[in-house]
């Protein structure tokens, strides 16, 4: 393959026959430039039919408008199978990721990464990630933490991740990241966009989806059967929207949407047959550990604990059917969460019960001026009377007609899927 990859000029198509290559280190690209009109384009010759073994995958180094399409990437997961640095408008499109994984990995294993203070512009659309055992992330967006710069409004689209496997609660198995500790710590914006992906058995730990940045767009997605949350974890300003996230088997820890951060808008999405309870419920506002205005002054301070309690964060036309109870707060003081969600807004919110449930629909713990209002419920139970949240409902006589969203199957995601928008 290194024959077919020198001399890389404008509008230059490479196609790699078929055929299963070996790689010794690390197969770095440096300087690719390509532009709009006249991209680099570095593909399979035949789509899942050019698989890469070895020590690792590809190194895209300062390059533009640079394509990787239609590989199988199995090699070592110890290394990277596409790492993009310091790279802009570049684009990894139609592969299939399922490398490796050591039995004692040496660090944590991420496969496709974004890196560098340059970065940005950047498109992961129409792979599929498979299996992942080990820690570390299928796919981590993040940019330079040590110089707090975060890659810049990178697209992640149309991707199939499925079966990140339960790790017991150990940290560090998201299956989404974008952002990193400092970066999201210091309230610095990345500008990602992540939707229409769909997410199957990704239940990895309590963060499917972890966003540590601001002013973030997650939308369109469809999760199944996946253990954990989205979670804002740190950032300030994201956009979490019209994402399907479902339950259809009977198991612990199916979650929704938590919130940290400032001034995030949670908006007509929808949850069915969710489990998950606290960290998990299908929607949380987890108390935080800093009272402070923003988030620019954390920064350096970062540790595991470091949170900002939600505050003037808006709920709203979002619908929950027979989910386990939504999380407002803790209901017992926690020292290591000491200062409780703040000004947030919960309206126009529908929470149907179709089947008996034990549970309430709400455990409302402390919070400090919550405005509920012009919200619905329905319950095939009495109404509770007694409940502080009882109020925040108009409650219906009859059950409601709902309908659910079209969720996104496999034909409209990864790397056989329909259209190139």
């Amino acid at each position: 393959m290194s024959t077919l990859l020198r001399d890389l000029k404008q509008g230059t198509t490479v196609e790699v026959p078929d055929g299963t290559y070996t790689t010794k280190g690390c197969r770095t690209l440096q300087g690719l430039r390509g532009t709009k009109e006249k991209p680099i384009v570095i593909r399979a010759k035949n789509r899942g039919k050019v698989v890469i073994v070895g020590e690792s995958g590809f190194i895209l180094r300062d390059c533009e408008y640079a394509v990787i399409e239609g590989f199988v990437f199995e090699n070592d997961a110890d290394q990277q199978c596409v790492m993009l640095d310091n790279c802009k408008y570049t684009r990894v499109t139609r592969n299939v990721f399922r490398p490796k994984e050591r039995a004692r990995p040496r660090h944590w294993e991420h496969w496709v990464t974004v890196d560098g203070a340059r970065s940005g512009y950047n498109r992961i659309d129409r792979n599929r990630f498979e299996r992942k055992v080990n820690r570390g992330s299928p796919l981590f967006v993040r940019g330079d933490d040590a110089a707090l710069v975060c890659s810049q409004r990178d697209r992640i689209d149309h991707n199939h991740f499925r079966d990140v496997i339960y790790a017991d609660r150990e940290n560090g198995h998201e299956t989404i990241r974008t952002g990193g500790n400092d970066l999201g710590a210091s309230g610095r914006s990345s500008f990602t966009t992540i939707e229409h992906n769909l997410l199957e058995r990704c239940s990895g730990e309590d963060e499917i989806i972890s966003i540590k940045s601001s002013d973030n767009i997650i939308r369109d997605n469809t999760l199944i059967n996946c253990r954990g949350a989205i979670c804002m974890r740190l950032g300030n300003r994201s956009v979490v929207s019209g994402n399907v996230i479902v339950a259809t088997e009977d198991a612990p820890g199916v979650g929704g949407i938590k919130l940290f951060g400032f001034e995030h808008q949670v908006t007509g999405n929808y949850f069915s047959g969710l489990t998950g309870t606290k960290h998990e419920a299908p929607f949380s506002l987890i108390p935080g550990m800093h009272d402070t205005p923003t988030t620019e002054n954390i920064g350096k301070k970062y540790d595991d604990m470091t949170a900002t309690a939600p505050t003037r964060c808006t709920i709203s036309g979002n619908t929950w059917v027979d989910c386990a109870p939504l999380q407002f707060g803790y209901e017992k003081e926690d020292k290591k969460w000491p200062l409780t969600p703040n000004a947030c807004v919960f309206t126009g919110n529908h929470v149907i019960r179709t089947r008996a449930n034990p549970k309430p629909m709400v455990n409302l713990g402390a919070v400090r001026d919550l405005q509920a209002k012009d919200n619905t419920a329905y319950s095939v139970q009495a109404s509770p009377q007694d409940a502080a949240w009882t109020s925040w409902f108009v409650w219906e006589r009859e059950k409601p007609i709902f309908k659910m969203p079209v969720q996104l199957t496999e034909a409209d995601v990864g790397p056989d899927a329909a259209g190139d928008d």
